[in-house]
Order: C-alpha cells, then sequence, then structure tokens
C-alpha cells in the first residue's frame, strides 16, 4: 500500500511539472516585440505592430531598432508628428547607434512630405554628417541625393 500512494506522490509531481513546463510561457523581450512588430507591419496590421514596439520600448528603453520601427509604423499610419517624436528620441537615446542616419534620414523625408523644408534640409544635413562619421559612402551618396532634391522643390 505504501508502495502504491509513494507511486501515486511520484506521478502527481512529474503531472504538475510536466503540465507546468507545457504552460509555462517565456517572457518576451524587446528583441520579441521588434520582430513581432516587424511581422505585423508587413502583414499591414499597423496599429498593432505600433503597440509591439511600445512593448519592445518598455521592456528596453534603450533598444534605438524600436524606435525606428516605431516611427516608421506611425508613418505608415499618416501619423508623421508622432513618427518624428520617436526618430529623435531614438536618436536622443543613443546618437552613435547605427540607425541614427536612417532616423534622420526619415525625420527628412517627412519633414519634406509635411512642407517643412527647413527641417527636411537639415535633417538631410545631419544624415550626411552621420553616415560621413560611419564611413558609408552609399549612406552619404543617398542622403545627398535626398538633399537635392528637397532643395531643387524649394521655392
Amino acid at each position: 500500500m505504501k508502495k502504491i500512494i509513494g507511486l501515486f506522490i511520484i506521478l502527481g509531481v512529474i503531472g504538475v511539472t510536466v503540465w507546468q513546463r507545457a504552460n509555462y510561457e517565456e517572457p518576451m523581450h524587446a528583441e520579441d516585440y521588434l520582430k513581432l512588430g516587424i511581422e505585423q507591419g508587413v502583414a499591414g496590421k499597423h496599429e498593432d505592430a505600433i503597440e509591439a514596439f511600445k512593448k519592445a520600448i518598455q521592456e528596453n528603453p534603450n533598444y534605438s531598432p524600436a524606435y525606428l520601427s516605431l516611427g516608421n509604423a506611425y508613418g505608415n499610419t499618416g501619423r508623421y508628428k508622432e513618427s518624428i517624436a520617436a526618430y529623435k528620441e531614438g536618436i536622443q537615446i543613443d546618437p552613435r547607434h547605427s540607425e541614427v542616419p536612417q532616423m534622420e534620414m526619415n525625420i527628412a523625408w517627412i519633414a519634406n512630405k509635411m512642407n517643412d523644408k527647413k527641417t527636411a534640409v537639415l535633417y538631410s544635413q545631419k544624415a550626411i554628417q552621420s553616415f560621413t562619421d560611419r564611413n558609408n559612402l552609399a549612406g552619404v551618396t543617398q542622403a545627398a541625393s535626398q538633399l537635392r532634391m528637397i532643395e531643387k522643390n524649394t521655392p
């Protein structure tokens, strides 16, 4: 009888352990939320993407790629002021991050779209400098091309 009770106790402990492991969810990290947001954005679910990027930032407020992606998602929904704010916050958090020149380019593009030529020129110039600092000739060329286009269309 003691062996049967002991067996039931062991089986019970094993069952509880297996159940806990089967129902245990790994906590999501900033990188996981970023990946989820990108997937949602690609699927056209921009509001869901925005929420995922916000969660990534909540998990890691210093995660620059989340700010870039949040800015992109806001831009995809036409929320340009929020887009620019997200990019600027990402730049401020880590001005040396590799994503900074792209965020500056995006600010310039959105500012130009909003007819704020002064900001568009300023951020195109910043992008040129950031790409130069990173020895990224292709980026310098792209930013310079954007700057010429903005200046050409300025009255």
